[in-house]
């Protein structure tokens, strides 16, 4: 049975949080157990893998970038809609670097 509180995006979200701590190529199924103070079987319960959970993380990286890109980008054309864009990617790969990398 699942853990209470234990969901595929929250494993995701925690994952891509890890990823910036410890970085991208750090993340597995026991340090994110460890992390979440869960057996590494209960994750499984939500994920199918690492690679999966590598995957998840991936997607919540893409999202977020997508949503910034999209809210930048609102009523900008041409060259500047080039550099907003840019400065949406610098942003985000400063402040998120595992999930950068996972993107």
């Amino acid at each position: 049975m699942a853990r209470v509180g234990l969901t595929t995006q929250r494993l995701a979200q925690a994952g891509a949080e890890l990823a910036d701590e410890v970085g991208f190529d750090q993340v597995t199924a026991s340090a994110l157990a460890r992390r979440l103070d869960v057996k590494v079987a209960s994750l499984y319960s939500h994920v199918k893998n690492s690679e999966d959970l590598r995957t998840r993380i991936a997607l919540v990286a893409l999202e977020e970038l997508a949503d910034r890109a999209a809210a930048a980008l609102a009523g900008r054309a041409g060259k500047d809609a080039l550099v907003a864009l840019a400065n949406v990617y610098r942003d985000y790969a400063r402040e998120h670097p595992g999930r950068y990398a996972a993107a």
